[in-house]
């Protein structure tokens, strides 16, 4: 299947590196430990059992941080609640917007919780990967309404351990 606005072919020029982004070169897995004093470039050399990654929470702004009353911005004591627990118990958490970053911190920023997050981040428009998201395999979908239970980060972690249908 062809994208409509997909170029048939790259042009040299849109195939080559960057000049600052040289490509590593690949080496064996004993010539790479060798190299002390250069950064590991390879993925999987050793991983962060799960269990001890923080886990990584994005929170919505529109309608899940705040409720939009006409005019009126409200936030949501529940969802605020919520982000607050999962802040101090060690998860990772990101407020991402459609209407961008800048606007993401501003309404965490008037909702007292922009310190909990690591980041500010506009909503993807376009998703780069070998799988639809529905397919994920650790990833949990909580509406609002849910934040009232209190769920803790242990009980997040646990949920995502169950398994799945797709």
């Amino acid at each position: 299947m062809s994208l409509p606005h997909a170029p048939a072919q790259l042009s040299a020029s849109e195939t080559e590196p960057l000049p600052d982004q040289a490509e590593p070169e690949l080496q064996p897995r004993s010539a790479r430990s060798q190299l002390q004093d250069e950064p590991a470039l390879v993925a999987h050399d050793y991983q962060i059992p799960a269990s001890e990654q923080p886990l990584a929470v994005y929170v919505d702004v529109d309608e899940t941080l705040l409720r939009h009353y006409g005019a009126r911005q409200i936030p949501i004591p529940a969802v605020i609640k919520q982000v607050k627990a999962l802040y101090k118990q060690g998860a990772a958490l990101y407020c991402w917007s459609s209407l961008g970053a800048d606007y993401a911190r501003r309404c965490a920023e008037s909702c007292g919780v922009a310190q909990c997050f690591t980041a500010f981040l506009p909503k993807p428009q376009l998703i780069v990967d070998d799988q639809q998201p529905k397919a994920w395999r650790r990833i949990l979908h909580v509406h609002p309404s849910q934040c009232s239970s209190q769920t803790t980060l242990l009980e997040y972690r646990e949920a995502l351990k169950k398994p799945r249908s797709v």
